[in-house]
């Protein structure tokens, strides 16, 4: 008889773990898709007159990659000690995105200081504004602490 229990337990434990894990994701996926598909328009609008869906998808294809290699963990880390709107997470997304518009830049052109300047500060603002509008969401939230 307590095996049955036990099962039920670990069952619970499975189900809720795996919802987690799916929010997770969820978040993380809106927060990346959204920051790169702003973030290329932005890189266009700024830099080309003229509208490319091969360079678009190019440049979409490289900020996804950048953003998911050093954005996500800096979210999921300040996601250890939600807040909404926080002053000192824009800082920390504008730190990463600062390094991932340099890295962009460097990979695709030639870096002006200037543009990288206003790009990095239009990418952290559009990923700390998904972030924490998600945040509010309380089917998306995650504690693991």
């Amino acid at each position: 008889m307590p095996s049955l229990y036990l099962s039920t337990d670990i069952y619970l434990v499975n189900q809720l773990l795996t919802e987690v894990v799916l929010n997770i994701i969820a978040l993380v996926f809106i927060c990346l898709t959204g920051s790169s598909v702003l973030a290329s328009l932005f890189y266009f609008m700024l830099l080309y007159p003229h509208f490319s869906y091969i360079g678009f998808i190019i440049i979409f294809i490289i900020y996804f990659f950048c953003f998911l290699i050093f954005a996500v963990p800096v979210q999921i880390w300040l996601r250890k000690r939600p807040k909404l709107f926080s002053v000192k997470q824009l800082l920390s997304y504008f730190t990463v995105a600062f390094l991932v518009t340099m890295l962009v830049f460097l990979i695709y052109g030639n870096p002006d200081l200037t543009q990288v300047f206003l790009i990095s500060t239009f990418h952290s603002i559009v990923f700390w504004l998904l972030d924490s509008i998600l945040l509010k969401d309380k089917k998306l939230q995650w504690n693991y602490s």
